[in-house]
């Protein structure tokens, strides 16, 4: 504290008006601690030619708080963020409804079996015997979705049979030759001429459904009805088509012992 005061003796002269007080020079051995407070001290007895610019506006002003000045512009838009990572792969969707394929609805396809082969055509076909011991010719009508299936009705000449067909395979209405040796990919059945029907494949294979069985576990499928005659491969049948579950038409079905064939 001495220091400061030395200090602040040696810059600042009391002054009076110019008198003979002002001219003492204050020393060390003058002062005492706590023999000059602040109050001793006046704007008014500093002589303004002895104080730094800092010191006066430490003595004549007040300490002033800036407001807040105006916001700055906008800054520079920051780098493209880096990709994110793949998102996970989504659960499989469910089996769509299958739908039916091909000219069908009134019109039918005609159907061939020699034993060995059998050909599915919206053309009149045939296929050669190959003494297998079986043979059938016949047609193949769209009846609609499975879930309406009601039976299969038929009107014609001949000894005229008939089974159930469902579109859970594309060779129920995709024409083409097909291989017996391969797994037949749909299912049918055969009429029991009771109201059931004796399914041959698929996951009913061996089992007797009736028309709401078939109905409830072939929904989203489409169904149809096949109408033909069979034989043993030796002797000769023949029959026609004249309707199928009200649909007319009209077809030829043959077999000879040498060839069977279905054309209208």
């Amino acid at each position: 504290m001495k220091k400061s005061i030395l200090v602040l003796a040696a810059v600042l002269l009391l002054v009076a008006g110019g008198s003979a007080e002002a001219a003492h020079l204050i020393t060390s051995s003058d002062i005492k601690d706590g023999t000059i407070r602040g109050k001793d001290i006046h704007r008014s007895t500093i002589s303004s030619s002895l104080l730094t610019r800092s010191l006066r506006q430490a003595i004549s002003s007040k300490p002033r708080v800036g407001g807040n000045g105006p916001a700055g512009p906008a800054g520079p838009t920051g780098p493209k963020g880096d990709k994110g990572d793949k998102g996970d792969k989504g659960d499989k969707g469910d089996k769509g409804d299958t739908g039916a394929a091909g000219p069908q609805g009134s019109l039918f396809n005609y159907e061939v079996d020699n034993g060995t082969d059998w050909g599915l055509s919206n053309m009149p076909l045939a296929l050669a015997n190959t003494n297998k011991g079986y043979e059938d010719a016949g047609i193949v009508v769209d009846l609609g979705p499975a879930s309406s299936f009601a039976g299969i009705t038929k009107t014609g000449t001949g000894n005229l049979l008939d089974n159930i067909w469902i579109s859970d395979g594309g060779e129920a209405f995709a024409a083409g030759l097909h291989h017996l040796s391969d797994t037949v990919d749909f299912s049918y059945g055969s009429d029991n001429g009771d109201g059931t029907f004796n399914m041959s494949t698929g996951t009913h294979a061996g089992q007797n459904l009736t028309p709401a069985q078939i109905q409830s576990d072939y929904a989203g499928y489409e169904a149809y009805a096949w109408v033909g005659v069979t034989s043993n491969g030796t002797d000769a049948v023949t029959a026609h088509v004249s309707s199928v579950n009200g649909k007319a038409v009209s077809a030829d079905v043959k077999l000879n012992g040498t060839t069977s064939s279905a054309s209208s």
